[in-house]
């Protein structure tokens, strides 16, 4: 049995928890959303419309207009928020799309206020 304190994220990048209002475009239509948690490969987002896993749509970070194209990996459904919790990943990693919140997250201690 694998011990608890061995385990560690197989992640690609740190996940970070971020609020980050996003635009999404998918099927010629644009709507909003906002990030719950981020990296630099992609993110747990909350969006005002379902897309389906394995569909393309583009992501723009609404403060900085940064865009990136994304995948949905993964999709919870309707929230009890009245939006749908999506998990995406990024076609190409780009930490800019979080713009400075992702940098500054990086290096805040864990706990502190910022």
């Amino acid at each position: 049995m694998l011990d608890p304190a061995a385990y560690h994220e197989l992640r690609r990048s740190p996940r970070i928890a971020l609020r980050i209002p996003v635009g999404l475009r998918w099927e010629g239509q644009r709507f909003p959303g906002s990030t719950l948690i981020v990296n630099t490969h992609g993110a747990l987002l909350y969006a005002q419309r379902n897309i389906t896993v394995g569909d393309l749509f583009e992501l723009e970070n609404v403060r900085t207009r940064v865009l990136c194209h994304c995948r949905v990996v993964w999709q919870a459904g309707l929230d009890q928020t009245g939006f749908f919790k999506l998990g995406v990943e990024m076609l190409e990693s780009n930490p800019q799309v979080w713009g400075s919140d992702y940098s500054m997250a990086m290096v805040r201690p864990p706990g502190s206020s910022g």
